[in-house]
């Protein structure tokens, strides 16, 4: 009995284990391999949080648009030849060196 006892237990614990490794979210290792062709170096890529998971940035979102667009069952990472980095608006970066350069005002 405690033979059968112990096995069991073995089973349930090689079970937990490959539940659980199953549900850990890294952002799909193989998804940072394929997209480091693209300059990937971490999960920030496309992720908001360092670990990935849920929380996209800009990148992210439109990878998850363009599955949604192509009626795909996964997101390819290779559409990624096709994104274009957002352009930085006029007044974001005239605002930021407006402040820094600001010409002095002279005494009449």
């Amino acid at each position: 009995m405690t033979k059968r006892v112990f096995k069991f237990s073995i089973a349930l614990a090689l079970l937990t284990i490959m539940i659980g490794s199953a549900l850990k979210t890294e952002a799909y290792p193989p998804f940072l391999r394929q997209a480091s062709k693209f300059g990937a170096k971490n999960c920030l890529f496309c992720h908001k949080d360092a670990q990935g998971g849920e929380g996209w940035n800009e990148r992210g979102q439109w990878l998850i648009d363009e599955k949604t667009r192509r009626k795909a069952d996964a997101i390819d990472v290779v559409w990624l030849e096709e994104y274009k980095e957002p352009e930085k608006k006029a007044d974001e970066t005239a605002g930021a060196e407006g402040k820094e350069k600001e010409p002095k005002k002279e005494k009449p």
